[in-house]
């Protein structure tokens, strides 16, 4: 299988944004530090945009201790790593040179930040009233037939379009995978498709040995789900913790004592939050959207992925109720997810090996 070369002269270029602690720009950080580590290169920089005139850094992110630059040298034997965002895509079309490949770690966000740069507002809203009627439809009859989110509508409008063909798509010779998702959407789209999957932050790992079971009959949820947990709210009579604005020791203590975590987010690849839930020995309970739907990125039973419909509320009382009555029985369920995530980082720094090759 063909590898990504690094030659000794190679400079690594990853793209990021600026002063942001999400999901995307932690994956970027570790994968800069694990090249440095394993190919014992010191010719790793972060460029991060918008460019800023004060130290761009994330605080969360400076324990990596990665150099960053505002320029890249554009020569045939460097590399830049873009993630999927259409602002990276776009700006790296500029440089005609090194070597590039795109991280996908998300499919339905390239999507839709696409949709949004490609298209003036009145073109937008012109597209999206079929999208519109049908979320109407959806709200006035109660959610009675399921939940189109956006996400789901821009990847039916693109779905004809030759993705390998956009010029910010063309550019890139490699395309690394986050998620099973990204993988089985792309696999017949591109070309030299590697499976790169993240790892949990090591404090989360490291606070997760340490888990007192002290659980309580508690439901926490992600802030990213659609209108679907509103129904479960006013209609189901159990205690609830949005998880928004929190800082990390925070949801920490939060997972510590909560026995469910609900997402019914769009699951644009493979999230972070279940897999923190999870290691935190929460029962985890998601829609069919995004990652979601398969059984690789988030590998829990049947039973605990909801299809987002009226109707299907008395089920989800039913696993609820039979969780919070029988813990210690429903926690086997999720034994072998959590085995999975532990494992993520040394499955992280095999797939860099196989990946990448210095020469």
């Amino acid at each position: 299988m063909k590898k990504i070369i690094l030659k000794k002269n190679t400079k690594i270029y990853i793209l990021a944004p600026s002063k942001s602690s999400t999901g995307g720009p932690e994956c970027l950080h570790q994968l800069a530090f694990n090249l440095k580590k394993i190919f014992k290169t010191k010719n790793i920089l972060m460029i991060y945009l918008p460019t800023l005139t004060s130290n761009p850094v994330h605080k969360n992110y400076k324990k990596y201790k990665i150099n960053f630059t505002n320029k890249i040298e554009d020569k045939n034997d460097n590399l830049l790593i873009i993630p999927e965002h259409y602002m990276f895509l776009n700006y790296s079309l500029k440089f005609k040179r090194l070597k590039k490949v795109i991280w996908w770690l998300s499919v339905d966000n390239y999507f839709g930040f696409k949709f949004k740069n490609e298209n003036h507002k009145f073109i937008r809203s012109i597209i999206k009233i079929p999208f519109n009627i049908i979320s109407f439809f959806n709200f006035v009859t109660n959610y009675s037939f399921g939940i189109l989110t956006i996400q789901d509508y821009l990847k039916f409008y693109y779905k004809n379009k030759n993705i390998a063909e956009e010029k910010e798509i063309k550019q890139a010779s490699f395309h690394l995978m986050q998620s099973y998702y990204a993988f089985e959407f792309f696999k017949k789209k591109l070309k030299n498709i590697r499976i790169l999957y993240d790892y949990l932050d090591q404090n989360i790992m490291d606070s997760s040995k340490n888990n007192k079971i002290n659980k309580k009959n508690i439901i926490c949820y992600s802030h990213k789900s659609n209108n679907f947990i509103n129904l479960i709210k006013d209609n189901l009579n159990f205690k609830f913790i949005k998880l928004h604005n929190f800082s990390q020791k925070q949801i920490i203590n939060i997972f510590k004592k909560t026995k469910v975590y609900l997402d019914f987010g769009f699951h644009p690849g493979k999230d972070k939050m279940p897999r923190e839930a999870a290691l935190f020995d929460n029962c985890i309970i998601t829609n069919k959207k995004g990652s979601a739907k398969n059984n690789i990125d988030i590998p829990i039973k049947k039973k605990f992925k909801i299809f987002e419909k009226h109707s299907n509320l008395v089920l989800l009382k039913k696993e609820l109720n039979s969780i919070f009555n029988n813990y210690q029985r429903e926690i086997k369920h999720f034994k072998s997810y959590k085995f999975k995530i532990i494992n993520e980082k040394h499955n992280f720094k095999k797939n860099l090996n196989k990946i990448f090759i210095k020469k």
